[in-house]
C-alpha cells in the first residue's frame, strides 16, 4: 500500500507560487467548490486554499485525525468529513492521498451530531421513530404557527436571493420566456393587481416549461409556466392565477413555508445529524405540516385573489373556467405554491365554485391582443 510521509509536501501540493491544488472542498457554508491543496501531517489533515483569487473556505483548515471520518452516505467514494464542520466535504484527486487519509482517520461518525439526553447520532430504530414522532408533533403544534408570525416580522424581500437561485436553476433547465410584448402585458397586469393590494409588484418570471403551474417564492417572486399560459383560453384566466399568487406574496405564505420546513430540519438535525435530518424531513415533515396549514393558506389566497379582482374590476369567470377545466381533466392540483405539498390544496371543483359565485367585474385583465402576445412569449 502506498503511504505518504506525515510532513511530505509533494510537487502537486505546493510550489514557489503557492499550492497548486490536489483536492476539492465544499465548506458546508458558502456552497462554493474550493480548489485546495491537502497535506497529510502528523497532527491531522492540513488544507491550503489553492486559488488566491477565491475567498477562503469557511471551515477549519486543520482536521485532526481523531475528528476525520468517511460519511456512511459516501458509499465507496473517497469523500471525507470532519466533526467540527459537519457539512464540509473533502474529495482528494488522487488515490494515494485518499488512502493515506482513510488509514489515519479515526473520527466516529456517530459523534457528528450534538447529543441530546445522551443520545448519539444513530439511536436505535425504536427510539428514532419515537423521537421523530415527538419532534414532528411539537413542530406541528408550536413551530408551524410561529413560522407565520416570524414571516410577517421579516422584511418583504427576505429570501429573494435564494428564490433567484431557484429561478436561475429552473431557467437553466427550461429557459426564460423573453418576448417583450408579452412581458409588457403581463407586467402591466402584475402592477395593476399589486397596486390594488398596496404592495410593490412581485418580480415576475415566465419559464418555458410545459408543466401547467404557477408559484410564489420568498422575497416577492412569482413564476408562471408556459404550460399554464397556453392552457388559458381567456385573459381573465391568467389574471385569476396571478391574483392568487400575488395573494400568497401578500400573506408571506412562501416565507412561512420556508421557515417552517427549515425549522423542522434544524430540530431533526440536532437529533439525527444533518444527513439523516434531510431524509426524515423530506418524507415526513411535508405531509404532516403542510396537510394542516397549506389548505388554509390556499383558501385564504383564493379569497384574497377575489378581493384583488373585485378591486380592479377583472372578471372572476376566468378562475371558474380554469379550475373547472382542470377538474374535468383530472388535474385538480395543477396550480399552487412550489413550497407546498400539492395534494393538500383545495380541489379544483371547490375553487371553481368559489370563483363562480363571485361578482368581481367583467374586465378580462388581458385583451385578446395582449393574450396573443403572452402566448407568443415562448416560441
Amino acid at each position: 500500500m502506498t503511504s505518504i510521509s506525515p510532513e511530505e509536501r509533494s510537487p502537486e501540493d505546493a510550489s514557489p507560487a503557492g499550492p497548486r491544488g490536489n483536492a476539492h472542498l465544499l465548506d458546508g457554508v458558502t456552497g462554493v467548490d474550493h480548489r485546495v491543496a491537502i497535506l497529510v501531517e502528523a497532527r491531522g489533515l492540513r488544507i491550503l486554499p489553492a486559488d488566491p483569487s477565491a475567498a477562503e473556505p469557511q471551515c477549519p483548515l486543520l482536521w485532526p485525525w481523531s475528528k476525520v471520518y468517511r460519511p456512511a452516505s459516501a458509499g465507496e467514494s473517497m469523500v471525507f468529513a470532519m466533526l467540527d464542520a459537519q457539512d464540509a466535504r473533502l474529495t482528494p484527486d488522487g488515490a494515494d492521498h485518499a488512502r493515506a487519509i482513510r488509514d489515519r482517520a479515526t473520527g466516529d461518525e456517530r459523534r457528528s451530531g450534538r447529543q441530546v439526553f445522551g443520545l448519539t447520532r444513530r439511536p436505535s430504530a425504536a427510539v428514532a421513530i419515537g423521537l421523530t414522532g415527538l419532534m414532528l408533533a411539537i413542530a406541528l403544534l408550536a413551530l408551524a404557527p410561529l413560522s407565520g408570525l416570524a414571516a410577517r416580522l421579516l422584511p418583504a424581500d427576505t429570501g429573494a436571493a435564494s428564490s433567484d437561485a431557484v429561478i436561475q436553476t429552473l431557467a437553466a433547465a427550461h429557459r426564460r420566456c423573453v418576448g417583450q410584448e408579452g412581458l409588457k402585458a403581463l407586467e402591466a397586469l402584475n402592477v395593476r393587481l399589486a397596486r390594488a393590494a398596496e404592495i410593490n409588484p412581485p418580480q415576475l418570471t415566465v419559464i418555458d416549461w410545459k408543466l401547467v403551474n404557477a408559484f410564489a417564492l420568498p422575497g416577492g417572486r412569482v413564476v408562471l409556466t408556459d404550460g399554464l399560459i397556453r392552457e388559458a383560453e381567456d385573459g381573465s384566466e391568467i389574471a385569476a392565477v396571478m391574483a392568487h399568487e400575488i395573494a400568497h406574496v401578500i400573506h408571506r405564505d412562501p416565507m412561512t413555508a420556508w421557515i417552517r420546513q427549515e425549522g423542522v430540519s434544524l430540530v431533526l438535525a440536532v437529533l439525527f445529524g444533518q444527513e439523516a435530518a434531510g431524509s426524515i424531513a423530506s418524507t415526513l415533515t411535508g405531509s404532516l405540516l403542510n396537510a394542516t396549514y397549506t389548505r388554509d393558506q390556499e383558501d385564504r389566497a383564493d379569497r384574497t385573489a377575489l378581493d384583488l379582482l373585485a378591486a380592479t374590476g377583472i372578471s372572476a369567470e376566468g378562475g371558474r373556467a380554469f379550475f373547472e377545466r382542470l377538474r374535468r381533466e383530472g388535474r385538480d392540483n395543477a396550480v399552487g405554491s412550489l413550497l407546498s405539498l400539492m395534494e393538500t390544496h383545495p380541489g379544483a371543483a371547490d375553487r371553481a365554485e368559489l370563483f363562480a359565485v363571485a361578482d368581481t367585474g367583467d374586465d378580462p385583465g388581458l385583451t385578446e391582443e395582449d393574450l396573443a402576445a403572452v402566448k407568443r412569449m415562448c416560441p
